[in-house]
């Protein structure tokens, strides 16, 4: 997995993680190795791996029992605050929008899912605003305002901040008033 991170000073840092995915990753022998990539007080990379086991006595297929590897710090929660995106093998997984990092595959997922595409916009902006606002009176109409408000934006992957950055954009972009 190539994990590609690109910073608001334009430069770019590249992790690979190619080498723990050998038959001999993380010194044993292996059959698989997964990976798991979590924005949790800094960027994290937990590599567990699946130890090839011995063929079982009676004749069944044996199980590769799972194992904890290690977890690799990236980035601390510092670096993460400059970061503008990070990919996953090529594919979006955050990028910033506002003051926050977004989780994009969950807004493009849920965009697939609803957006019409009649709707005033093609822009991320534009969706954005659209997707919050049906959300929250389709799926959140039941509670109070804010709290709809609250899980439409993270049913959308992002934050508050995001959105309400968004919903600015979008405004800005869709007024009826003419830039001079």
């Amino acid at each position: 997995m190539k994990l590609t991170v690109r910073f608001m000073d334009g430069s770019v840092e590249v992790f690979d993680t190619d080498a723990l995915t050998t038959e001999s990753a993380l010194g044993r022998t292996n059959a698989l190795t997964d990976l798991r990539v979590t924005l949790d007080e800094g960027l994290w990379v937990e590599a567990s791996w699946y130890r090839l086991a011995q063929g079982a006595d009676d004749g069944r297929m044996p199980l590769a029992q799972r194992s904890a590897g290690c977890r690799l710090h990236v980035l601390s929660d510092e670096e993460v605050g400059q970061v503008r995106s990070v990919e996953l093998d090529g594919g979006l997984q955050w990028l910033r929008v506002g003051p926050d990092l977004c989780e994009m595959p969950l807004f493009h997922e849920m965009a697939d899912l609803a957006y019409d595409g009649d709707g005033p916009s093609g822009c991320t902006a534009g969706k954005a605003v659209w997707l919050h606002d049906l959300l929250r009176r389709r799926l959140f109409g039941g509670l109070k305002p804010s709290e709809a408000h609250v899980r439409a934006c993270e049913a959308l992957g992002m934050t508050e901040a995001s959105f309400e950055y968004l919903s600015g954009l979008s405004a800005s972009v869709y007024s009826d008033e003419t830039i001079e």
